[in-house]
């Protein structure tokens, strides 16, 4: 990508019109005060956890797999989403030793690589060593697979759900749009 990450982040925040000015405190509707300040979290794809950066954003370059996220400092980290999941191509399902990737359609699991997708036909798929998670993990509780995508309001509170994978944009739009302006 080339960018730096203030390039980054003014050119995201300015495309969603969200207000954002970090010399301020401000990024949308919250401003930093002594209780809380934004801290800057960096993916750190060998721990698979966001990690604190101790460098200014404007230091930081954009590859192809940096993944940042500002965060409150009182915030419970576990509760941000992953940096990247299944190589951007997949969802993971299961926990733990359980935790393998429910890959997109035109991908799949590499041999041995349980929180892999891979375009289907560029590599090995016969499952490699080991037990299959997936498998595993059928016994272990009673579950289809489905989606579902929450609207969330100011408050964090589940405010508007979508079923499945085939909703209107528009339609979502529309809500999130409406959620904002309460």
């Amino acid at each position: 990508m080339g960018l730096s990450g203030s390039d980054f982040a003014t050119r995201a925040f300015n495309e969603s019109n969200i207000s954002y000015d970090m010399t301020e405190g401000i990024i949308g509707e919250w401003q930093s005060d002594g209780e809380w300040s934004w801290v800057l979290h960096i993916w750190d794809v060998e721990n698979e956890s966001w990690a604190m950066t101790q460098e200014s954003i404007s230091s930081i370059t954009l590859g192809a797999g940096t993944h940042l996220a500002w965060a409150a400092s009182n915030a419970d980290l576990d509760n941000l989403p992953p940096g990247v999941d299944c190589d951007g191509r997949g969802w993971v399902m299961g926990s733990e030793g359980g935790a393998h990737c429910m890959c997109d359609d035109g991908y799949e699991r590499p041999g041995g690589d349980w929180l892999s997708c891979i375009a289907k036909g560029t590599g090995s798929s016969d499952g490699g060593d080991g037990a299959d998670p997936h498998e595993e993990s059928l016994g272990q509780y009673e579950v289809g697979h489905s989606t579902v995508t929450f609207i969330l309001d100011k408050q964090l509170r589940k405010r508007v759900a979508y079923s499945g994978i085939y909703w209107e944009a528009d339609e979502f739009l529309h809500d999130l749009k409406a959620l904002a302006d309460e």
